[in-house]
């Protein structure tokens, strides 16, 4: 922008902007059971094992979004914390976690970028953060508990899939997002599936299923599926940093 004196011309902006090209991918997951089982369970077993198939999913959203894996071509997206480096805790007491959030927050700061930050961790390490006390018995750090909070003025989130010892500072703004339509279900019991956890077969490129193939309706069983279309990608590369090996209060991470 410009400043610009009465009537004169506003000056043009040149525009400066970086690519982040995504498609939808796919997560899925197949669970099986005999029809005497859904029959005979109670509870019902076809709920739990439906809600078992969609958490199994979402944790592996979950999991791979807050690691640093690579990206698979076609098949899953990288982690957040890809092409990042770590940075070092400072100690445990209650000093070195104000001094490594100003660590965290450095790359923000440097970036312009520091506005609508939240934390992630895990619930472990945010528990140890919330027993933490002064020299005086008192709470160092009110707000925070096992399930989250803030922490010196940032929402904190916690997650059991968060990697032990990461404490993640992103800008959710700056993390996009597109194709998550939800977790679709669908059952059977006339298909023939490939009872394997890394299968043959394949539809793009014709390709022979293994010799694990099993009929549902033979077998007289029930199968369930769910999918999820769902893709990300940081924005920019100052949206994340984090810390490895953190461990605070003496308690481990």
């Amino acid at each position: 922008g410009y400043w610009v004196g009465e009537s004169k011309a506003i000056n043009a902006t040149k525009p400066d902007f970086s690519d982040v090209e995504l498609t939808p991918l796919k997560v899925g997951a197949i669970a099986v059971c005999s029809k005497e089982l859904i029959a005979d369970s109670s509870p019902s077993a076809e709920m739990w094992i439906r809600d078992s198939i969609a958490q199994a999913s979402a944790q592996r959203v979950d999991t791979t979004f807050l690691s640093a894996a690579a990206a698979s071509n076609g098949v899953s997206p990288a982690g957040i914390l890809n092409g990042l480096s770590a940075l070092a805790p400072s100690g445990t007491d209650a000093a070195a976690v104000r001094a490594d959030m100003m660590s965290l927050y450095l790359p923000f700061l440097a970036a312009k970028n520091a506005s609508g930050l939240v934390q992630i961790m895990t619930p472990s390490m945010a528990k140890a953060l919330s027993l933490m006390v002064n020299s005086l018995g008192q709470t160092e750090f009110v707000g925070l508990n096992a399930n989250g909070g803030t922490l010196l003025g940032d929402p904190v989130y916690t997650g059991d899939n968060v990697t032990g010892g990461h404490w993640i500072l992103l800008k959710p703004s700056d993390i996009w997002k597109i194709g998550d339509t939800g977790i679709e279900l669908s059952m059977s019991d006339t298909a023939t599936i490939e009872q394997d956890s890394a299968p043959a077969g394949a539809g793009d490129v014709p390709t022979a299923a293994s010799a694990t193939l099993m009929s549902l309706w033979q077998t007289d069983q029930i199968g369930f599926k769910v999918t999820r279309r769902i893709n990300y990608a940081k924005r920019r590369a100052s949206a994340v940093a984090f810390l490895d090996n953190a461990e605070y209060g003496g308690v481990v991470s």
